[in-house]
């Protein structure tokens, strides 16, 4: 039972690369996703793109298949653009929350992987920030 769960997935040879704009995009999306306040920065703030992106390429030690594939990332960012007429940054913070509510609506479970990595990707690098923080 537990090979029909997990699977090995192909190593990539190499990273990620987004554009300009798709990056622009994950950042607006990931600041939509954990709000700043007065005690936790915003996460673009963090550069953590790089760190939600190293989620999405299997390493050696760790060859199950992956909660989001590089595919599926991009599709979501386009559908986002798609409901923003084009472009996702370029609405109001206010439209981009209607754009995320329908998006958890129509793709649940790809809106909770989307969720999940970018917390998980926020907590460990402002973790590691303030650690580094406290032994200078």
């Amino acid at each position: 039972m537990n090979n029909m769960i997990l699977r090995e997935s192909p190593t990539r040879s190499q990273k990620i690369e987004l554009s300009p704009e798709e990056r622009s995009q994950l950042n607006a999306f990931i600041d939509l996703l954990i709000p700043a306040d007065k005690d936790f920065p915003p996460p673009s703030s963090l550069h953590l793109i790089d760190a939600f992106l190293n989620h999405l390429t299997p390493s050696k030690t760790d060859k199950m298949s992956l909660l989001l594939s590089e595919k599926r990332l991009r599709a979501a960012l386009r559908d986002l653009n798609a409901s923003a007429d084009g472009n996702f940054c370029g609405v109001s913070s206010e439209q981009q929350h209607t754009i995320l509510k329908h998006f958890e609506r129509r793709e649940p479970a790809l809106f909770q992987t989307l969720w999940t990595l970018a917390n998980h990707s926020y907590y460990s690098r402002l973790a590691t920030l303030r650690y580094a923080a406290s032994m200078s």
